[in-house]
């Protein structure tokens, strides 16, 4: 509790994001009958997903490649791989988002202290949160167990009964003791449920968590939990 007192939250900005008009085709559309849809055309249906800086402030790249890579890549992952099945509300917020608010968190209360967190609000309604996506930039050995709990209760303290998903970004290698307790907290010993990868503590609220790293000034994304195996594709 005092962890989740201790963090704040410093805006950064707003990000507007733009779907075509009406005669395009969009990812909400895809979600209302997605297996009718191939790869070519839900890329069509990414490719018009435009982001704008509503305050014309300027954002760290990282934070609109994870922005990007969650509107456009990570949905296009989930229909490729058969997760959307599992995590379809979650997946449909995905489709629905029409604004990204940028803050950076800080620890402390009278003395705040910038951390190299970034928390991003997805909604569909400006009043309530969809998505929230944290994105951790520490680099600092292996990712810590400890922070990544900090952060995720921080992000449910904040949930108003809307939230659908949390994506949790790190730079950071995940042993296996934080696998662990990862699925300890999203009942992974069911062969099925575990790739619904829900929060045991909340009602409807998914959990991913995506390995990031910059390579020649290029930033790559990696889902790493729920972990998908080849073999076990088709129970998803």
């Amino acid at each position: 509790m005092l962890n989740q007192l201790l963090i704040r939250r410093k805006e950064l900005g707003k990000i507007k994001i733009g779907r075509g008009d009406s005669l395009t085709l969009t990812c909400d559309k895809v979600t209302q009958t997605p297996r009718i849809f191939k790869t070519s055309r839900i890329q069509e249906a990414i490719d018009n997903i435009s982001l704008l800086d509503i305050e014309e402030k300027k954002l760290p790249e990282l934070v609109i490649k994870a922005i990007e890579f969650t509107l456009k890549d990570f949905f296009l992952y989930m229909h490729q791989t058969g997760l959307y099945n599992r995590q379809f509300k979650f997946w449909q917020a995905i489709a629905r988002i029409s604004q990204v608010t940028v803050y950076k968190l800080q620890k402390g209360i009278i003395n705040k202290r910038d951390l190299n967190v970034y928390m991003l609000d997805f909604c569909i309604d400006p009043k309530f949160t969809s998505i929230r996506v944290i994105v951790n930039e520490n680099n600092e050995g292996s990712a810590s167990f400890r922070e990544f709990k900090a952060f995720l209760d921080k992000s449910l303290i904040l949930n108003f009964g809307k939230l659908k998903g949390i994506l949790y970004f790190t730079n950071s290698p995940v042993d296996e003791y934080f696998i662990m307790k990862l699925q300890n907290m999203t009942n992974a010993s069911d062969p099925v449920s575990k790739y619904e990868s829900e929060l045991s503590d909340t009602k409807e609220v998914r959990l991913n968590v995506i390995l990031f790293k910059k390579d020649l000034e290029i930033y790559k994304f990696e889902h790493i939990y729920p972990c998908l195996r080849t073999k076990e594709l088709n129970l998803i």
